[in-house]
């Protein structure tokens, strides 16, 4: 179902004009029909696709405006930290998983 909600929200943002560049953080290639729908009913919207780590489409490569891979080592150091203490000083710890 979240490629269902993904193409939904893609198409309705760009007819509500919501979007001058959407990014999409997937290799599914179920993406490449609404991909290849927003771009040819509105051309002045870029679709770009974004590869987690590991991953590659070749058919979401081709219909996408742009591509690229995201590195392991990025996501590495976008992590947030282990605690990040607020404004109002109420600490929030990042959760074991996310480690």
């Amino acid at each position: 179902m979240t490629d269902v909600n993904i193409a939904v929200a893609l198409l309705g943002d760009a007819q509500d004009d919501a979007f001058d560049t959407a990014v999409i953080v997937s290799a599914d290639s179920d993406l490449v029909g609404p991909v290849n729908a927003s771009r040819h009913r509105f051309p002045d919207k870029r679709v770009i696709a974004a590869f987690p780590p590991g991953r590659a489409s070749k058919h979401l490569r081709a219909v996408a405006t742009a591509a690229f891979p995201i590195w392991r080592r990025a996501l590495i150091d976008s992590l947030f930290p282990d605690l990040v203490v607020k404004a109002d000083g109420h600490v929030v710890s990042r959760p074991e998983s996310w480690r």
